[in-house]
């Protein structure tokens, strides 16, 4: 098969595959060559046997709406609370960001802001408030192109590295199934930086099963940089709610 005759969906992905080259700087030709020697990757063709032999990442998982009321029912695991550094709104009155730890062992809903965080011990009225804003928009028909309702999360601050997508109303509820990188030889559990904007809001968890404390981003939102709220490489489950 010549290149004209590949088909245009396999063409598509096979650019996005050499694509991922050009988000990544600083490199020399001899470590990659390395690099791929310890992989026993030595020509071209144990690259793309490779590639194509890597595990395939697992697929999003469909959420009911209704799941916003609730909190998780999985597996809890030990909480944390790092110390932000901005300023924090807990259940209405500032706070100095080390008295977090005071809530340690009790997860604490955060509500991003470019200029503070909003923390909640009761996040009841939140999630009210997002399943019956998720019901109007299904009820209504939407003429936006669905891509808007995919959220996009980076590798590295200001939206650099590696990236992956997750469209509206689905979850990864483990995302150490999500594989990262050409080869797909790491996950991206605790490895997200910067988050893109969407016109849906997102929910972000500090463990699997959407358990410990969450990270909400209202519509529309960027964050090029997780490090000042204290939730850098701290992600290991998504909600995209919609």
């Amino acid at each position: 098969m010549t290149a004209t005759q590949i088909h245009p969906e396999a063409r598509r992905h096979v650019e996005r595959f050499l694509d991922f080259s050009g988000q990544v700087g600083g490199l020399a030709e001899d470590d990659v060559l390395a690099l791929l020697r310890e992989q026993g990757i030595g020509t071209l063709r144990e690259l793309v046997g490779k590639a194509l032999a890597a595990p395939r990442s697992a697929a999003p998982a469909r959420m009911d709406p209704a799941r916003v009321l609730s909190r998780s029912t999985g597996t809890e695991q030990p909480v944390t609370h790092r110390a932000p550094a901005m300023a924090v709104v807990l259940d209405g009155v500032e706070h100095d960001p080390a008295d977090l730890s005071r809530y340690d062992g009790r997860p604490l809903t955060y509500v991003y802001g470019a200029d503070r965080l909003v923390a909640l011990t009761d996040d009841s009225a939140l999630n009210g408030a997002l399943w019956a804003a998720a019901e109007l928009r299904a009820a209504m028909a939407d003429p936006r192109p669905p891509t808007q309702g995919e959220v996009q999360m980076f590798e590295h601050v200001d939206y650099g590295g590696d990236w992956f997508w997750l469209g509206a109303r689905q979850a990864y509820n483990d995302l150490r199934g999500v594989h990262h990188g050409p080869l797909h030889v790491h996950d991206w559990n605790d490895e997200i930086s910067s988050l893109g904007g969407t016109n849906c809001a997102v929910r972000y968890y500090e463990h699997i099963n959407f358990s410990g404390s969450s990270f909400f981003v209202p519509p529309n939102t960027d964050v090029p940089n997780l490090v000042p709220s204290g939730w850098n490489d701290r992600i290991s489950s998504v909600w995209n709610i919609g």
